[in-house]
């Protein structure tokens, strides 16, 4: 068994980038803030139930373009060439995200619409019900060094055929949200598609925004290495809980988890 070493840092994800080596991670996926959040939230019309309020998520536009060009700047400064950029977003964000990778000269292959066959119904009753996200699959230097794509390993998580850009794949269950509550956590499905597509046993994968931990948590599953950063202590407290489990239920006693705060 590859000895993995996971590294999480608690802490602002811009400050602690720009302390990562250059062209030093094979892989980043990222589900950055979607600036949907409100300071008074969303209710329903018949319920005292308020959601999008999370502080975190709540920018003017200009503070929001500003903030997307940054991070993006410096996840792409520690990419190596020919390495896989993910990003999630939705309709509030994606085009943003989109322009700005294709500003700093990234090669996009894929947009993926992530199908949510049990998506929550639309709460304004005013439009219609946002049952998708989205994901944009970018590379860097792609002239200097070829993208990993598993084209086999997709055809067999496909039942043997192509796998399409568009993945049926349900809202994260209760069961994989044992250790503790996150308003945004990822299926383990998706990060295992994203994960398992681009890389190979042994890459590093950056998270820089890694909320309830999901994508170091396919990654020890999976052989990869991972790093993370994440602001919110309490989500960091889940993460390592996750973590924990998920090293325990393969039995790898050889990897090392790193909790580092700055």
């Amino acid at each position: 068994m590859v000895k993995m070493n996971h590294k999480i840092y608690l802490g602002n994800s811009l400050e602690i980038l720009k302390k990562i080596e250059q062209n030093s991670v094979d892989m980043i996926f990222a589900d950055p803030p979607y600036g949907m959040s409100k300071s008074k939230g969303l209710s329903w019309a018949f319920s005292s139930h308020v959601t999008m309020q999370e502080v975190w998520d709540i920018f003017t536009r200009d503070e929001l373009f500003e903030f997307n060009m940054n991070w993006i700047s410096e996840s792409l400064r520690v990419l190596k060439p020919g390495g896989s950029f993910w990003v999630c977003g939705s309709f509030h964000n994606i085009y943003q995200l989109g322009f700005i990778m294709q500003h700093l000269n990234m090669k996009i292959n894929n947009s993926i619409v992530w199908f949510k066959p049990n998506a929550q119904p639309n709460i304004t009753t005013r439009m219609f019900t946002e049952s998708t996200e989205h994901l944009i699959w970018a590379v860097k230097d792609h002239s200097k060094k070829k993208w990993v794509f598993n084209y086999e390993k997709m055809k067999e998580l496909n039942d043997g055929k192509q796998m399409r850009n568009m993945w049926s794949i349900p809202v994260t269950p209760k069961s994989e949200k044992w250790a503790g509550n996150h308003p945004t956590q990822k299926p383990f499905e998706l990060l295992k598609r994203v994960i398992l597509s681009s890389t190979v046993e042994g890459d590093t994968v950056l998270d820089p925004f890694l909320g309830s931990g999901t994508t170091s948590v396919v990654a020890e599953f999976y052989s990869r290495n991972s790093i993370g950063i994440e602001i919110n202590n309490d989500y960091v407290n889940l993460i390592k809980t996750r973590l924990n489990s998920t090293r325990e239920g393969i039995g790898d006693e050889t990897t090392e988890i790193e909790f580092v705060e700055m």
